[in-house]
């Protein structure tokens, strides 16, 4: 499920450049031209809102998901969509074997990114909700540690968005991909707490 808002650029804080400024691959794409940081909704406490929570409270210390960058490759032919880029700073409170990340874990990663791909293209006053999603998992993933994340749509019928995404280390290694299928929906209205 989304719960995300448009994708708002926004300069990346000193604080997240510093957690990636060691790892080449990943400093190197703060400097890249062709890329847009924007923030990561999800990670911000919506007031008292329960929206986000999971990431915003619960994946978001300092054992679970350390630092989170996203970027917005915008629309360059032949591809119709732009494509959502993040550096993700691991620590081994994530972990279901020793020092490897649980796998369910991936499944929300690749949840979270694949809705900001489908939310850069959803009408302003629409959200989208998850209606189907696919991981296959090609290699564990370390932790602590850095990963890169991609998703991207690949197209869309009506009020259906069909997107992918991958889990990799930067240098060409892949650890997970997924397919995914959301959909347009009306905002869901907060539940009247008794």
């Amino acid at each position: 499920m989304s719960h995300q808002e448009a994708l708002t650029l926004a300069a990346p804080s000193r604080e997240n450049k510093s957690h990636f400024a060691d790892i080449p691959w990943a400093s190197k794409l703060f400097n890249d031209p062709a890329l847009q940081p924007f923030n990561t909704n999800s990670r911000v406490i919506k007031g008292t809102s329960t929206a986000d929570t999971f990431c915003a409270r619960t994946l978001a210390t300092g054992e679970t998901i350390i630092a989170w960058q996203s970027f917005l490759k915008p629309v360059s032919p032949p591809n119709k969509f732009g494509e959502v880029i993040a550096l993700l700073k691991l620590g081994s409170g994530l972990n279901g074997h020793v020092d490897t990340c649980h796998g369910g874990f991936l499944c929300v990663l690749m949840d979270e990114m694949i809705s900001f791909a489908a939310d850069n293209e959803k009408p302003k006053d629409k959200t989208t909700m998850t209606a189907y999603l696919k991981v296959d998992y090609k290699k564990p993933v370390g932790t602590p540690g850095v990963i890169l994340c991609r998703a991207w749509l690949e197209r869309i019928e009506g009020r259906k968005l069909y997107g992918r995404g991958t889990v990799e280390d930067g240098e060409g290694t892949v650890f997970a991909i997924a397919e995914a299928l959301f959909l347009v929906v009306e905002k869901v209205k907060p539940r009247v707490k008794l």
